[in-house]
């Protein structure tokens, strides 16, 4: 072969090797992003997996816009896994050949699990806080508590979580609305049965994120509605099987507590089953009756409570599921309450003293259910039914002394009554959202909301009362004797529709939204008032006669209407929704009694801006603003014409001119993380003021020193507040420092005697933690203090301001044998209260527990509370009529011995519990061995 031939044939050869190889770079190529805002997303894991058998094949992650492009060796079936942590693992069938090398799978959508989890970061310990756009996060593991506690225990070791005496929790000042279990919802809208019945060591992380409501995630299109959730993570080793336990407990005063809780994981699916009783004030559930009934008591006092419920979450992946819950619960609660109370007029004061004895049983049925349905990839079907049952009984004794405010205190008047009341109360209501997405238009979408309720409330009262005045030339006595026959009824309906439309190519990320919702509410109220007639000349005793003055039977119609238009910008680092609503708004009342109190139809028109804006300012640093209004209907109560004089000396009486109130809220939020230091940062302020507030007026009589309670419609009440979370560790690791800093001010008005006095209530609260933890012990130290002035327009010379300090230590040790010794002391004091109501008290706990048999599934403990009998309620009130200081009565000194066994059956998966222990408490790596980046197991 000549040298010209030579090389024609490696030419060939060459051109046909480069052809051929050219040809076997098969490649799969899309774009991944976030289902709910369409923003992309970075870093996703995008791992190839043989469609045969699901063998690894090769991997590669997103890029920082949320493009791939991933080289696939040879041709076949395959499946594309898309995962990130707070997001739910997408599959893509992927099918190549030689005919058909390149396959661009175009958007993939990766659906929240309801909350942006935090990357992994640190191998060895896990950092406590990780603070990240929405999404504050707590490693469990990190805030020891004592064996069987549950969740509310942790709560309280948390910086920036409050939970206060009725177990309702606050994060930043935000109270929690819901507790997720792995993203689901757990007893729907009630905290409490997670916080106070989870045992804390199935917990791997605890966070608390800001979200937008269940339409608008569902949507994409902002309804002006926002919720703060608590969503608990559960450690991997717990998802799979059964698992639960059983408490038991009986101590001194014949206290006693008693529960069980078992739970069934499979999958992404969930069944909790739960019961428990106690006299300890542990209520595990909110008694939904307490709003609804007159309750005497209210939630304070000592509790006994008894309740059962069943939650539950099914189905098969995100295409289908099914959950829901249903309890039942039942509550007696005695209360003791004395009140101080300085009212506030232009010229003088007058003082209050009460004392009131309470005794309330409620029982509560209720069930909330959901259905999600992805029919396919462009239509999604939600239905969320929802019905409560409730009874109540409530009996009172009360007495109260009214004094001028002279140097001599001289007396107004005095009281002392007897109330009996009875209740029954029935909730229904449902709510259907159907969403379609476009295929042959990406990004354009319509949704379809509907939703019907209905309540219905029959309360049945007597009261029984003798009054004193002494104010007149000679001293007077009246009596009451009245009962009452109160039935409130309602039904409302409305729809929403929105529509999304991009503009442009969609990989812009420009979108139009319109929204347009309609509501109306019908509220029946019939309240008959009969006076028992006693005088054996005019009636038989106990024969009863209507007072028309004091009933009336009232018709309210209300409709609303809300048009909406926005526009949204959606990109890598930043995204903004801004917009303006109409928001129209008319109603009317007769009273089917007397027509001179009817009310003809009124329209109130108010304009309702937008805006959320997020920006993204690196991978673990954001800024979050803020801002929205809406209106708000007076109630019932505030528009009845009609006087309540159940108790003569404080007669109500609504105003049916009142117009709703539109709020205006503003926020801004700025989060910090550095992973190297597991420094966090977290920084917010807020505010809002509201047009056509709906406040109380009060006329104050000085003969009898009774008072009459109106309500107007009034300008200038509004509100700000700031605040600042800083958590870092020491190098050591066994350090932690923790700081939460908030400042308030809220300006309320109030009128009295005709005469507007503007009340300003300043708050500044600092807490600082220190702790230390090791394998064998950790103690922590935590210092509190509040500083409040409350000022008043009307007597700026009576501003008053009160000291609110003290400090928490606590030190756990864990001990051979498995023995865990725990106390914790806590010493607050007070000064500038009313007289007598300033404290100081030390609170002192202690526990001893041991754990035993087989992974130590046993433990007897020994718990001892308010070792030095000094617990105390005391609560401060300021509004722009008065100045009020409560205290209630609380549970004395107990102990109780209490024996928990845990359980689990997790078949052949099962874990071995031991390896997870870290000296001889919880989960987690022993000493000396690294864990999973985020302090995973490994």
């Amino acid at each position: 072969m000549n040298k010209r031939g030579f090389i024609a044939l490696f030419l060939c050869i060459f051109l046909s090797t480069i052809a051929q190889s050219v040809a076997a770079q098969f490649t799969i190529s899309g774009i991944v992003k976030d289902k709910n805002d369409n923003l992309p997303l970075p870093q996703v894991s995008i791992r190839l997996l043989s469609a045969k058998d699901s063998t690894f094949v090769t991997g590669i992650s997103s890029k920082d816009n949320g493009t791939f492009s991933l080289k696939v060796p040879k041709a076949g079936n395959y499946i594309a896994a898309f995962s990130f942590l707070g997001y739910r693992t997408a599959y893509e069938p992927v099918q190549l050949s030689k005919g058909q090398p390149r396959r661009n799978l175009g958007d993939i959508l990766l659906g929240s699990n309801d909350v942006l989890l935090q990357e992994a970061v640190v191998v060895g310990k896990a950092p406590e806080v990780v603070v990240k756009e929405d999404t504050v996060e707590f490693n469990a593991d990190s805030y020891k508590t004592q064996p069987n506690s549950v969740v509310e225990d942790l709560l309280k070791k948390l910086p920036g979580v409050e939970v206060d005496s009725e177990g309702k929790i606050t994060h930043a000042g935000k109270e929690i609305t819901k507790i997720l279990v792995d993203g689901k919802e757990f007893f729907s809208d009630d905290p409490k049965v997670a916080t106070k019945n989870l045992p804390v060591d199935i917990i791997e992380k605890l966070q608390v994120v800001d979200r937008k409501s269940d339409l608008a995630r569902l949507t994409g299109v902002d309804d002006g509605e926002e919720e703060t959730v608590i969503n608990l993570t559960i450690k991997e080793g717990m998802k799979h099987g059964w698992f639960g336990n059983v408490t038991g407990g009986y101590g001194l005063d014949g206290r006693y507590e008693a529960g069980a809780m078992l739970n069934h994981f499979f999958g992404d699916n969930q069944v909790t089953i739960l019961a428990g009783s106690n006299n300890t004030n542990n209520m595990g559930f909110t008694d939904m009756g307490g709003s609804r009934f007159r309750r005497f008591g209210g939630m304070n006092g000592i509790n006994t409570s008894h309740n059962v419920g069943v939650n539950f979450n099914v189905g098969k992946g995100d295409a289908f599921r099914v959950g829901g819950d249903i309890s039942y619960n039942n509550s007696n609660r005695d209360v003791l309450k004395r009140t101080e109370r300085q009212n506030m007029f232009e010229d003088s004061t007058s003082y209050y003293s009460g004392y009131n004895k309470m005794k309330d049983n409620g029982q509560n049925i209720r069930g909330n259910f959901r259905l999600h349905w992805e029919i396919d990839s462009l239509n999604t079907l939600e239905f969320r039914p929802r019905f409560s049952v409730a009874l109540s009984k409530s009996d009172s004794y009360d007495s109260a002394l009214t004094t001028a405010g002279n140097i001599a205190r001289s007396k107004v008047n005095f009281s002392e009554s007897d109330n009996h009341n009875k209740g029954t109360g029935y909730d229904l209501s449902g709510e259907l959202i159907y969403n379609h997405k476009f295929r042959n238009r990406p990004g354009r979408s319509f949704s379809i909301q509907a939703q019907y309720s209905y309540s219905d409330t029959k309360e049945d009262g007597w009261t029984k009362a003798r009054y004193e005045y002494y104010m007149f030339d000679k001293d007077s006595t009246s009596t009451l004797d009245q009962i009452d026959d109160d039935h409130t009824w309602s039904n409302g309906y409305g729809a929403r529709f929105t529509w999304t439309e991009p503009l442009g190519d969609v990989k812009k990320g420009r979108f139009l939204t319109f929204s347009y919702r309609f509501q109306a509410s019908f509220n029946n109220a019939d309240k008959y008032t009969y006076d028992i007639l006693t005088d054996p000349l005019n009636a038989a005793t106990n024969d009863t006669v209507r007072n028309d003055e004091l009933s009336n039977s009232f018709r309210n119609d209300y409709y609303s209407h809300r048009a909406q238009i926005g526009f949204k910008q959606v990109t890598a680092n930043y995204t903004y929704d801004i917009g303006v609503a109409a928001v129209p708004s008319s109603s009317q009342s007769i009273d089917l009694i007397n027509s001179d109190r009817n009310i003809p139809k009124r329209t109130v028109f108010n304009v309702a801006p937008y805006l959320r804006y997020r920006y993204k300012m690196g991978k673990q640093r954001s800024l979050r603003i803020d801002y929205r209004g809406y209106s708000s209907q007076p109630s019932m109560n505030q528009l009845q014409p009609v006087e309540d004089r159940s108790d003569p000396l404080r007669i109500v009486v609504g105003n049916p001119e009142l117009k709703p109130a539109f709020q205006n809220w503003f926020r801004a939020r700025f989060n910090d993380y550095d992973e190297k230091t597991q420094r966090a940062i977290m920084a917010m302020v807020n505010g809002g003021f509201t047009t056509n507030s709906i406040i109380s007026e009060t006329t104050y009589d000085s003969k009898t020193g009774g008072q009459r309670t109106t309500y107007r419609n009034v300008n200038g009440v509004w509100n700000a507040a700031g605040m600042f979370m800083y958590s870092t560790p020491f190098r050591n690791k066994h350090w932690q420092l923790n700081s939460f800093s908030r400042v308030s001010y809220s300006n309320s008005v109030g009128y009295n005697n005709g005469v507007r006095n503007d009340a300003g209530s300043f708050n500044a609260v600092e807490n600082l933690g220190l702790a230390f933890r090791s394998d064998y012990f950790d103690a922590e130290l935590r210092g509190n203090y509040r500083y409040a002035l409350a000022t008043n327009s009307m007597q700026s010379r009576n501003d008053q301001s009160t000291h609110n300090y003290g400090g928490t230590f606590n030190v756990n040790g864990y001990l051979p044998w498995s023995i865990t010794l725990g106390t914790d002391i806590t010493y607050s004091g007070s000064a500038g209260y009313s007289a007598g109501y300033n404290t100081e008290s030390w609170l002192w706990n202690a526990q001893a527990s041991y754990q035993f048999l087989k992974g130590k599934n046993a433990t007897i403990a020994l718990k001892v509370y308010d070792i030095l009998g000094q617990r105390n309620s005391i609560r401060r009130t300021v509004t722009g009529n008065y100045i009020q200081d409560v205290e209630y009565n609380t549970l004395d000194t107990y102990g109780l011995i209490t024996f928990t066994y845990r359980f689990n059956t997790f078949g052949d998966k099962k874990p071995d519990m031991d390896r997870f222990d870290r000296g001889p408490r919880g989960y987690g790596p022993p000493p000396g061995h690294p864990g999973r980046p985020g302090g995973r197991r490994w």
